[in-house]
């Protein structure tokens, strides 16, 4: 880190330079600031995947979730076939509770050719999340059941309506 700061000092700042600096501070979970440098770091080169994936991951370290996904979408609709983002994307919905996104993303990274380690890694972490939600308590559909309840509402409606109008 003290290497990539006198650097920076000396010669005129590139991409790499940042992008080193970001990942130490990474290592050192000093988030803040290695997301400052991943940030410049992308500004310099934004061809840069890496730079990219450091920025988002370092501000989900920050617990700034939508950020880092807002970052992952930027960038998998600029490098569509960019296993790594898609498998972190993947595992951002997942901690979110957004599961069936998170399978679309890790089904994604499996057709976008993985070596043979991220395709051990996705079904690993396929593995799991299917495992826990064996497990899961799952939100009711509240969209559905509002419909459900106007339905019999209505015609509990007709019910009391038609008795009325008999017994009068």
């Amino acid at each position: 880190m003290e290497g990539f700061t006198h650097y920076l000092r000396l010669e005129s700042a590139g991409a790499e330079a940042y992008y080193g600096r970001g990942a130490a501070y990474f290592q050192l979970k000093k988030w803040s600031w290695a997301a400052d440098d991943f940030k410049k770091a992308k500004e310099l080169n934004p061809e840069d995947r890496e730079s990219w994936t450091g920025l988002a991951l370092s501000l989900a370290m920050l617990n700034k979730i939508y950020e880092a996904i807002e970052i992952f979408e930027t960038l998998l609709a600029n490098h569509p076939d960019y296993v790594r983002g898609r498998i972190q994307l993947g595992q951002l919905y997942y901690r979110l509770g957004i599961i069936s996104k998170g399978h679309v993303q890790m089904d994604l990274a499996l057709n976008a050719r993985p070596s043979l380690e991220e395709r051990r890694l996705i079904e690993q972490l396929q593995k799991e999340q299917k495992a826990l939600d064996k497990k899961r308590y799952y939100r009711p559909d509240f969209e559905a059941l509002r419909k459900k309840n106007q339905l019999s509402d209505s015609w509990m409606k007709r019910i009391i309506c038609y008795f009325k109008q008999k017994f009068r």
